[in-house]
């Protein structure tokens, strides 16, 4: 089979990247693979708006490919050419396609639960032009999206998107490297990732403040925030298996959010390495958290769990090894990747069973083909 892979960026930092990065190599053990990003080849394939620019580009591409399977592409413009091929899916990682808002979070920190109209969405956006652009730009894009075959991270953005309009997508969450069980609790707590507002590293800091204990919180990650939560210790953005690293010396995660998280892969990640989570109840953090996280609901919540776990050294590991388990069972690529050649099998029009046989008789002749400059 041929796959082409269209996406903004072929990174490394961040949860989508580096999901895109473990698809490539699952899909290339078995399948030509080519990739196509917007930095660096393709502009338009990074543009947010509308815009055409180097399109034709991909005529080729998408003429020869058997699936086109999207990444974290918002133009409308490229989501139109490759839903047009009729052999596209589309892996939806936030809010984009279906909210031109904060990430269906309103004023008031509350989940918006109503689909995007300017009655709406103007106590969110009050600036009636920038309203205006945004639910113009988030109307093409869910509109383009009409007949790609869909795979969202968590339930919660599969509901959101048939209440968007785009019912039926596939829940396919990413998947995660299970590390051993860990004989050693840690000492300390962890923040990582984006350290932006919407992601709430303030408030994680804010209850790591108020719950006063002596244990050190670390900053694994970078953003506007970074050097604003005083008395943390900073570790600057750290690759893969730094953070497993990392991770594995810390009592726990803390996973705050304003906005309706997605998924939140740091936390599956977390648990992968036997270390609990404490977590904020948002969006699609319930698709991980039934096993080694503490779910709480606000700052004084976590402050409460920080001091908890900080106390009880036996109850980290005991949830960190339950998390583990659970994450073993089900965030697994033997549990996920299956699911995906399903999809693709199913787009392409080739049975699952010639597609297997298939795979199996091409896997030592097809590479990984980038068609964009690293």
């Amino acid at each position: 089979m041929r796959l082409l892979f269209l996406t903004d960026r072929l990174g490394d930092r961040g949860g989508a990247p580096n999901h895109l990065r473990d698809l490539i190599a699952a899909a290339s053990s078995t399948h030509t693979v080519v990739v196509a990003s917007g930095r660096g080849w393709v502009r338009a394939l990074a543009s947010a708006d509308e815009d055409s620019v180097g399109l034709e580009a991909l005529d080729g591409l998408i003429a020869s490919a058997d699936v086109v399977h999207l990444q974290n592409v918002m133009n409308p413009a490229a989501l139109r050419l490759a839903v047009g091929s009729g052999r596209a899916v589309a892996t939806i990682q936030d809010h984009r396609v279906f909210c031109p808002g904060p990430g269906k979070t309103l004023p008031d920190g509350g989940a918006c639960v109503r689909p995007f109209t300017p009655e709406i969405c103007v106590g969110c956006m009050p600036d009636a032009a920038y309203r205006d652009r945004m639910l113009r730009v988030t109307s093409a894009r869910r509109d383009a999206l009409r007949g790609a075959r869909l795979i969202a991270l968590s339930p919660y953005m599969a509901d959101a998107l048939a209440q968007a309009g785009l019912p039926g997508a596939a829940v396919i969450p990413p998947w995660v490297a299970i590390g051993p069980p860990r004989t050693d609790p840690g000492a300390g707590f962890l923040l990582g990732g984006r350290l932006v507002a919407h992601k709430g590293a303030d408030l994680g800091w804010e209850a790591w403040r108020q719950s006063g204990v002596c244990a050190p919180l670390f900053l694994a990650g970078a953003g506007r925030l970074a050097g604003a939560l005083a008395g943390a210790v900073p570790l600057g953005w750290l690759d893969r298996s730094a953070l497993q690293s990392q991770l594995r010396q810390v009592r726990a995660l803390l996973f705050p959010a304003r906005w309706q998280e997605p998924f939140g892969i740091l936390g599956v990640e977390a648990l992968a390495q036997g270390v609990p989570v404490i977590a904020m109840d948002r969006g699609g953090v319930r698709e991980w958290a039934s096993d080694g996280t503490l779910l709480v609901g606000d700052v004084s919540g976590m402050a409460e769990a920080i001091r908890a776990l900080d106390q009880d050294p036996a109850l980290a590991l005991t949830l960190g090894e339950a998390g583990r388990l659970s994450v073993a069972e089900r965030f697994s690529q033997a549990a996920l990747y299956p699911k995906l050649e399903a999809i693709y099998a199913e787009v392409s029009g080739i049975r699952a069973a010639d597609l297997r046989g298939s795979a199996s008789a091409s896997a030592a002749r097809t590479p990984m083909i980038p068609a964009n400059a690293p």
